[in-house]
């Protein structure tokens, strides 16, 4: 058990060699940016599994297939090289003094990239700017990452007037 501030460690260092199964009820203020974090580091990752607690909402969201109204950046980052799934829903009775929020347990495996090649932080960047703005067309969203943002979307097969789905 580790009782620190887990936005300032380096799990990395701090686990090397060592087989790492993450248990925790993350504050739910910083549990997003170190799931984020965790998705986008090196791959394969220093954790065998994580077994979280987050907001039902979050925990929704990681686990949405697409064209689910949660789906977005979340389920990408999660999905693109793991296996996230919820275990069970935690109602807010279950705390003294009960939260405004239900929660959720996920529980999330690692397994090879659905795309070799991609740089994690990339990908970061990339989903933050195309689910930012849902209503904005992809090339409007994506057009502070690069000024061929149009070109790249052909190129891809993806039609740069496309909206992403709320």
């Amino acid at each position: 058990m580790i009782a620190d501030d887990a936005m300032a460690l380096d799990e990395k260092t701090l686990f090397a060699g060592r087989p790492v199964k993450i248990v925790s009820n993350l504050p739910y203020n910083v549990g997003t940016a170190l799931f984020v974090r965790w998705m986008t580091a090196d791959w394969q990752p220093w954790w065998q599994s994580l077994t979280l607690m987050f907001q039902r909402e979050v925990a929704e969201r990681i686990v949405a297939q697409p064209d689910s109204k949660a789906y977005g950046r979340l389920s990408v980052l999660s999905q693109w090289r793991a296996d996230p799934r919820i275990l069970f829903n935690v109602p807010a009775s279950a705390f003294t003094p009960p939260p405004k929020v239900a929660s959720a347990i996920i529980h999330v495996t690692p397994r090879a990239p659905r795309m070799e090649g991609i740089d994690p932080k990339s990908m970061e960047r990339v989903t933050e700017a195309a689910f930012g703005q849902r209503r904005k067309m992809l090339r409007a969203s994506l057009k502070t990452l690069t000024p061929k943002t149009e070109e790249l979307l052909e190129r891809a097969g993806i039609t740069p007037t496309q909206r992403l789905k709320p």
